[in-house]
């Protein structure tokens, strides 16, 4: 009898936070011919703890799929590139084919959301609000540098690896934009998405973005003052508008920001 090999990931999703990675990752985890990563994000290529424990570990993570097609690793820091700059080359190094999807979001929508996440914590930080959440966290801005991310791993994989997901679409046509998804991973297309579940409804962060409070009793402030708004629109500008250009979508593909 031939033997079978260990699994091992071929794609990613790398992020970023709050536009829908995690709804992608439960719909592929479901499809009969992929399979994605035990236990939540295992972070293995961006923490250096993690990255420590070794390649072989990290692998354990795939046994359940044997025999799947793609085989994916979802955890949102990889696209945090600021923060663990050797993730790029240490998925290369082990992964050089992988291929990489990318899922973005209007800029300033998807900060509030992963403000409101980080005050749903069990022990959330002392945010007075989001325009206090931007200035005391800068990792919240970086998450938007969109072109940043894209070309850092562009420059590694080749755009050609590279799936790059608009939110905004994704939540419009789920059914779709999964099929391109499927296209991509060069798995069946005509299997369509179970989206009854609700962990694969891809409009869920932006409903817990509405919340008021949060889940420990929090009043939410998510509403920006002109200052803080502008002052992260310069940060981010020159940035989102270069992305915008490169994938022909117009400058107000997110509304009146550039």
């Amino acid at each position: 009898m031939k033997k079978k090999h260990k699994p091992k990931p071929n794609f990613l999703i790398i992020g970023a936070a709050k536009a829908g990675t995690s709804s992608l990752g439960f719909l592929l985890g479901a499809h009969p011919e992929a399979g994605i990563v035990l236990g939540g994000q295992p972070n293995f290529f961006s923490f250096d703890d993690k990255y420590k424990l070794g390649w072989k570990k990290y692998l354990r993570l795939f046994e359940h799929c044997v025999g799947k097609e793609a085989v994916g690793d979802c955890s949102r820091s990889y696209s945090r590139i600021r923060y663990h700059p050797q993730v790029v080359s240490r998925i290369h190094e082990h992964i050089p084919r992988a291929r990489i999807i990318y899922m973005v979001r209007h800029p300033l929508d998807r900060m509030v959301a992963a403000y409101v996440e980080r005050m749903n914590h069990p022990n959330p930080p002392s945010f007075a609000s989001i325009n206090d959440a931007v200035r005391k966290e800068p990792m919240i801005i970086d998450s938007s540098r969109y072109w940043e991310v894209f070309d850092a791993y562009r420059q590694t994989f080749g755009e050609s690896r590279i799936k790059v997901l608009w939110y905004e679409e994704y939540v419009a046509n789920p059914t779709q934009v999964f099929r391109e998804v499927c296209r991509f991973l060069q798995i069946d297309d005509e299997i369509p998405p179970d989206l009854s579940h609700p962990r694969a409804e891809p409009g869920a962060d932006a409903e817990e973005s509405k919340a008021p409070i949060s889940s420990s009793g929090i009043q939410l402030v998510t509403g920006w003052d002109d200052e803080t708004r502008g002052w992260v629109l310069e940060q981010i500008r020159d940035d989102n508008t270069r992305f915008l250009q490169h994938f022909s979508k117009p400058l107000d593909f997110w509304g009146t920001l550039f």
